[in-house]
C-alpha cells in the first residue's frame, strides 16, 4: 500500500466511518467510543492533517481493514472492549478478545508495540524500509532489532498498564487465559524444536512474549504453577544463549520488575518442593532426590536467569577493575608456580628442571585458555568426573575443574565465576530456604560426581547461587571428607606395595614455646615440598604431652598461634580501633614473607577442618582472597572513617558552599598512612604528588588512587604471600566456585549473632541427665541470666570458640553430661567433642558460683 493511499483510507475513516457501530477501532468515526470530536473534522483539513500523521505514526495498523483480520492488544483497544462488555454486560467480547490474542504467538507478540514499529508479520515492505515480513515466512525481521543489541519493539509501560487493567476482570478471563497459554507455549516448543528455531529467535517481536507472561500474576497461582508455569519455564530451556543473553540485559535494564518475576519463580520452586515432599520419604535410602522432582530443573534455571540479570542490574565493578582482576588472577597463579621452584633444592636435577620448566608451559597455557575462553564456550557445563572430580594436581586440571561450574550463557555475559559484588536485589531473595531444608546434600554429592558425560542432569550443585550458606558448608565438607579419605586410601596401598610406610595423617608436632617456629618449618615443608599433604586430616601434637587429637588439640593450636602471630608485639598486623578489625601493618619488616604465608595456609585449614579462628578481618580481606580488587566502597568497612571523608570530598558543591575543593580540603596527591607503631608513611599516588592539589576535576581520580594505595598497593608485599598460603591448601575446593566473600568470612571466624535458645533446643543429655532434670533447668536458667560476655565465655569453655558456626548455635550440638552427684568440682569441658560435665549440683546458687568460676578462669579450651 503507497503512502498516498494511506492517507486517503484515514481520511476516509475519519471522516464517514466503515458504518459498523461495532467496530473496534478508535480511529474510525463508526466507533462508539471515537477518539475525537467528530465536529472536528468537519473541517477537510484538519482531517486531511490528522491522516498523515496517522499514517506517518502507525502506517496501516489502524486501518479499519486491518483492525478487522488481525487481533492484537493496545491499550486503547483493550479498555474499549472491555466498556463494550460491561455495557451488554456480557464478557464474552472480551474473553473471545484474550483468547486469540494469547494463543497465538504472532498475534500476543504484535501486541503492546511501541509506535514506529508494525504490528503484525503480514505488513509489505511498502509500509517500513526497516522491516521485512510475509504472511507465508510468520516472521518480522527488523533491522533496527537483533540479538547482539538490547533494542526491543515491546512498550513496558504500555503493557504493564494493560494488564494492570486486565487483571481488574480476573474471575472472568482467568480459565481463557490459562487455556489459551496452554495452546501458545506447545506452538512455541514445536517452534523452537523444528528448523525455524533461528528465523523464530530473530523475530523482532518474539522475546516481548516472555515479558508479557511474566507480567502476569497466575505464574504464582497454585493452580497454574503444574501445568502452565511449568510449560513457561520449559521453554527456556529450547532457547539459544543468544536469545537467554539479551532477555538477560534488556531485564537488568528493566530491574523494577525484578523481584515480582522472583517472587514467581521462589513460589514455583515451594510448590514442586511440596508436591515432592508428598511422595517422598526424605532420609530414606531409595535415593530420590528434590532434584529429580519434574520441573525443579525448569524453575533453577530460569532463576539463574534471573540472577544473572540481577548482578547486570547491580552495582558491578568498572571493566577496568575487572580486567585488573583477570591480570592478578593470571599473576598469582604464576606466583604459585615461582613459589615451589624457589623452595626447590638448588642442586635439583636436570629432570626436575625440566618437569617444572614443563609446569611452566601448562601454567601459560592454561592462561592462553582462559583469556580466550568465550571464544570456545563449552557445549555442556557438565564434564566427566568421578568421586575425586575436585582432585587434580596441574593448572590444566584446574581448568578443567572449573568449567564444571561455568556455563556457556555466564560466560556470553562476561560474568566470572565468583563475580558478586552487589546485585539489584539481596543475594538471599535467590535461596529457597524452604526447598534447601530439604536438599539432602550427600545424595546430591553422590549423585552429581557419578554422573555420566553422555547422560548429564540436573544437580542443584551447578546452581551455587541458590544453595543457603549452611548447605554450602555441609557440601565443601564431604568434598574435604572426600579429599582425605582419598589421602589414607593411597597412603595405606603406597605403603601396602612400597614397603615405605606413610602417615594418613597431616601431623604437626610443635613446642608451646616455639609454637610459631615449628608450625612454620612444618607448614612450610608440607605446603611447599608435598602440598597434597595438606588434604590430609590435621593431627596436632604438643611435644612432652599426652593426648590423642580428635579435634581439641587442632582447636587450641589454632587459638594459640593465632593469639601470637596477630599480636601487635608482632608486627605483621594492626589493629583498627574504630572497626575492631586486624589489617595488614603496610611498614612490616621485609622478611616476614613465611610467616605471611603461614597465616594464609592456617585460614586454608581452618576452613579445610572445620575449625572457627577468633580472628576479624574487614569484608574487604574475604573479596581479595576470592581474586577481588579492594575498592572505594569496601573503604566502608575497613576504614570508615576515611570512607566518610572521602565521600564528602566527591560530594563537594562549589557553587553551594561558596568555595572551592582545593581550598577547604587542602589534599595534594601525596598521602600518608598511619602503620602499626603509629608513624606515618608517604606515598605518591602520581609522579610529583606532592605539587599536585586534589581540584573539583581530578577529585574522582584521587579518590579512586588512594582507596587503590590503601586496600591494594600499600599491602601488596604483605598480601601476596598471604594468598599464597591460602590458596596453597584451597585452590583444588570448591570454595571460590560456591561461596560469596562474606561466607568465606563465616567460614573462618563464625557468625558473631549468638541465639542460645537454639543451643539450648538442639542440646544432647547424657549419663542420667534429661532435659526435665532439676539440675538441667537449673543451669539453662544460670546461662540465659549471663551478661553476653559471659555467654560468650562459656562458649569459649566448651567449644574452644565464642562464635557460632553458619547455621547458628543449633549445630554445635551440644552435650551435656552429669559429672557425678553433688560435688565442690568445678564443671569440665571437652571441646572437641562439644561435651560439658556438669556435676549434679545442690543447688541453683552452688551451680552458678562454679560455673563462673570455671569460665573465668579455665586456660585453653576448659580442659580442667
Amino acid at each position: 500500500m503507497t503512502a498516498a493511499k494511506l492517507v486517503q483510507n484515514y481520511f476516509q475513516q475519519l471522516t464517514h466511518g466503515c458504518g459498523n457501530n461495532q467496530c473496534l477501532n478508535i480511529y474510525c468515526s463508526s466507533n462508539s467510543s471515537f477518539k475525537y470530536d467528530r465536529k472536528f473534522f468537519e473541517d477537510p483539513n484538519n482531517a486531511a492533517a490528522e491522516a498523515i500523521k496517522l499514517s506517518h505514526e502507525y502506517g496501516s495498523i489502524y486501518l479499519d481493514e486491518y483492525i478487522n483480520s488481525n487481533l492484537f492488544l493496545r491499550e486503547e483497544n483493550l479498555q474499549q472492549t472491555i466498556n463494550k462488555s460491561k455495557e451488554i454486560n456480557d464478557w464474552t467480547l472480551l474473553q473471545n478478545l484474550i483468547y486469540s490474542v494469547f494463543s497465538n504467538r504472532q498475534n500476543l507478540s504484535s501486541s503492546f508495540l511501541q509506535k514506529g514499529f508494525p504490528m503484525n508479520i503480514s505488513l509489505n515492505n511498502e509500509i517500513s524500509s526497516s522491516a521485512s515480513a510475509t504472511a507465508k515466512s510468520n516472521f518480522l525481521h527488523d533491522s533496527r532489532i537483533t540479538l547482539d543489541n538490547d533494542e526491543m519493539t515491546l512498550d513496558f509501560d504500555m503493557m504493564k498498564r494493560s494488564i494492570k487493567l486486565l487483571m481488574l476482570y480476573e474471575d472472568e478471563i482467568s480459565s481463557k487465559i490459562n487455556n489459551a497459554l496452554g495452546v501458545l507455549f506447545k506452538q512455541i516448543s514445536n517452534e523452537l524444536l523444528s528448523s525455524k528455531k533461528d528465523e523464530l529467535e530473530n523475530d523482532a517481536n518474539f522475546l516481548n512474549i516472555f515479558f508479557i507472561i511474566f507480567q502476569l500474576p497466575y505464574l504464582s497461582d497454585p493452580t497454574f504453577i503444574f501445568d502452565t508455569a511449568y510449560a513457561f519455564y520449559s521453554i527456556f530451556l529450547k532457547l539459544s544463549i543468544d536469545i537467554q543473553a539479551k532477555f538477560i540485559r534488556v531485564l537488568a535494564k528493566h530491574k523494577n520488575d525484578l523481584k515480582f518475576y522472583v517472587a514467581h519463580i521462589q513460589q514455583y520452586i515451594t510448590m514442586h518442593t511440596v508436591k515432592w515432599c508428598g511422595h517422598t520419604d526424605i532420609n530414606s535410602t531409595n535415593g530420590a532426590l528434590l532434584s529429580t522432582e519434574k520441573g525443579m530443573h525448569e524453575g533453577v534455571f530460569v532463576l539463574r536467569i534471573l540472577f544473572y540479570a540481577n548482578l547486570l542490574g547491580g552495582e558491578r565493578e568498572t571493566s577496568e577493575i575487572l580486567e585488573t582482576e583477570r591480570e592478578n588472577d593470571q599473576r598469582m597463579e604464576v606466583e604459585l608456580i615461582n613459589r615451589r621452584q624457589r623452595h626447590n633444592d638448588d642442586g635439583a636435577d636436570e629432570d626436575n628442571n625440566d618437569e617444572q620448566e614443563q609446569n611452566q608451559q601448562q601454567q601459560q597455557q592454561s592462561i592462553e585458555q582462559r583469556e580466550n575462553r568465550s571464544e570456545a564456550v563449552p557445549t555442556s557445563p557438565i564434564r566427566h568426573r568421578s568421586s575425586s572430580f575436585s582432585m587434580r594436581t596441574s593448572t590444566t586440571e584446574q581448568d578443567e575443574f572449573e568449567s564444571i561450574y561455568e556455563n556457556p550463557l555466564q560466560i556470553k555475559l562476561g560474568l566470572e565465576l565468583n563475580e558478586y559484588c552487589h546485585g539489584y536485589l539481596p543475594f538471599d531473595d535467590f535461596i529457597n530456604e524452604y526447598a534447601n531444608e530439604k536438599i539432602e546434600i550427600n545424595k546430591e554429592y553422590l549423585d552429581f560426581v557419578r554422573q555420566r558425560p553422555d547422560t548429564p542432569h540436573f544437580s542443584f550443585i551447578l546452581y551455587p547461587f541458590f544453595l543457603s550458606t549452611t548447605n554450602k558448608i555441609a557440601f565443601l565438607n564431604i568434598e574435604n571428607k572426600v579429599q582425605m579419605y582419598r589421602q589414607r586410601h593411597t597412603s595405606f596401598f603406597h605403603s601396602l606395595f612400597s614397603g615405605i610406610r606413610l602417615d594418613p595423617f597431616f601431623k604437626i608436632c610443635v613446642r608451646r614455646n616455639h609454637l610459631i617456629e615449628d608450625a612454620l618449618i612444618a607448614l612450610e615443608y608440607q605446603g611447599i615440598e608435598q602440598p597434597a599433604e595438606l588434604k590430609k586430616q590435621l593431627f596436632v601434637e604438643f611435644e612432652g604431652e599426652q593426648g590423642h587429637d580428635e579435634g581439641g588439640l587442632s582447636k587450641e593450636f589454632f587459638q594459640l598461634i593465632t593469639e601470637q602471630i596477630f599480636s601487635p608485639e608482632y608486627g605483621m598486623f594492626m589493629a583498627d580501633e574504630e572497626t575492631r578489625s586486624l589489617w595488614f601493618n603496610p611498614s612490616a619488616p621485609e622478611d616476614l614473607d613465611r610467616e605471611y604465608t603461614l597465616i594464609g595456609m592456617l585460614l586454608g585449614l581452618a576452613i579445610y577442618n572445620s575449625i572457627i579462628l577468633d580472628i576479624k578481618f574487614p569484608p574487604v580481606l574475604y573479596r581479595k582472597l576470592m581474586g577481588k580488587v579492594g575498592s572505594f566502597a569496601d573503604l566502608e568497612t575497613s576504614h570508615p572513617t576515611i570512607y566518610k571523608s572521602l565521600k564528602s570530598l566527591l560530594s563537594f558543591n562549589e557553587q553551594q558552599e561558596g568555595t572551592t575543593v582545593e581550598d577547604v580540603y587542602e589534599l595534594t596527591f601525596q598521602v600518608g598512612i598511619t602503620d602499626a607503631t603509629g608513624s606515618r608513611v608517604t606515598f605518591d599516588l602520581k609522579e610529583n604528588g606532592e605539587n599536585i592539589s586534589v581540584t573539583s576535576d581530578n577529585r574522582e581520580e584521587f579518590v579512586r588512587l588512594y582507596s587503590d594505595l590503601l586496600l591494594n598497593k600499600s599491602v601488596e608485599k604483605q598480601f601476596h604471600p598471604f594468598y599464597h598460603g591460602f590458596s596453597l591448601v584451597t585452590r583444588d575446593s570448591s570454595l571460590r566456585k560456591l561461596f560469596r566473600p562474606d561466607e568465606i568470612e563465616l567460614l573462618v571466624a563464625g557468625s558473631q549473632v549468638l541465639d542460645f535458645n537454639q543451643l539450648a533446643s538442639a542440646a544432647e543429655y547424657d549419663g542420667g541427665y534429661t532435659k526435665d532434670s532439676l539440675t538441667i533447668r537449673n543451669f539453662w536458667n544460670v546461662l540465659m541470666s549471663f551478661t553476653d560476655e559471659q555467654k560468650r565465655k562459656f562458649l569459649r569453655f566448651t567449644t574452644g570458640s565464642d562464635r557460632a558456626p553458619i547455621g547458628g548455635l543449633a549445630r554445635l550440638k551440644l552435650i551435656i553430661s552429669r559429672n557425678g552427684p553433688d560435688t565442690d568440682r568445678l564443671p569440665t569441658a571437652h571441646t572437641c567433642f562439644n561435651a560439658f560435665l556438669l556435676p549434679d549440683y545442690s543447688s541453683i546458687d552452688k551451680l552458678r558460683e562454679k560455673l563462673l568460676i570455671a569460665i573465668n578462669n579455665a586456660e585453653g579450651f576448659g580442659l580442667l
